[in-house]
């Protein structure tokens, strides 16, 4: 199923318009000439004059990597960048794809401790390189800019809101987890955090430790788990009523 989804996708990428879902492929080259794929969405707002639009940055999970740049399109990507979402909440959507053997951030998986020192990966370098670059767009609202992810990106959230920190205004981690050792670095940032109760790939404990840690920083991160959800909460999560509206309301300073 899941190859005759990423087949007909692709399909509609290269075939239509450049507003299949108003998203368009890219390819990003760094500075160390590594390319890395990604989509952006903009909505139609940013074709208008005096236009100052949210960015919210998304960061799949392990199982959507490799060079295709379809992949990672397969969750919450389309809903963020449907009508019903950007009729309410119109906004930038950037979907950058992870290397198949790269990892967003520097983090041992099964066992979800810190590699390397905690350096940054070379996928997560590119990301904070392409959005450098994107973020000097006029149209952007420096103050209104969000980034979220699942599992692995729920892990890349928090790494580059620890990298990045002046960048966000808020975020929404999925189903992942956190160096404890960098998190008071990010106490200051809006965070509404998921997990699976019955999650057997990431353990809940690492969503329950971050809550536990923030409060006893004295902050209060919105914190839903779902009492008989698994690891594939996402699509719930993203679909919270309040979710969106609490996102976009954020603002930084």
């Amino acid at each position: 199923m899941r190859l005759v989804f990423l087949g007909i996708l692709s399909i509609l990428l290269s075939c239509s318009t450049p507003k299949y879902m108003g998203l368009a492929g890219k390819t990003f080259v760094s500075d160390q000439k590594k390319t890395l794929p990604y989509n952006i969405y903009y909505p139609d707002e940013y074709y208008q004059q005096n236009t100052k639009l949210p960015v919210l940055l998304w960061l799949h999970g392990a199982g959507e990597r490799g060079d295709d740049n379809v992949s990672q399109l397969i969750h919450i990507v389309p809903y963020l960048a449907s009508d019903i979402v950007q009729s309410k909440f119109p906004s930038i959507i950037i979907a950058p794809q992870c290397p198949k053997e790269d990892y967003w951030a520097p983090i041992k998986r099964g066992e979800w401790t810190p590699v390397n020192q905690g350096q940054v990966t070379p996928a997560m370098a590119q990301v904070i390189q392409l959005m450098e670059q994107l973020l000097q767009d006029p149209k952007i609202d420096q103050n209104r800019i969000y980034v979220g992810g699942l599992s692995m990106g729920g892990f890349g959230t928090y790494d580059i809101l620890c990298r990045k920190t002046e960048w966000f205004a808020a975020a929404i981690p999925i189903c992942g987890g956190a160096d404890l050792t960098k998190v008071s670095g990010i106490k200051n940032i809006p965070l509404w955090i998921f997990h699976g109760a019955k999650d057997e790939v990431v353990t809940p404990e690492l969503s329950r430790n971050l809550v536990k840690e923030l409060r006893n920083m004295g902050v209060n991160p919105i914190y839903t788990e779902y009492e008989n959800g698994g690891h594939d909460v996402w699509n719930r999560a993203i679909r919270e009523p309040e979710l969106l509206k609490w996102l976009f309301e954020q603002k930084g300073n």
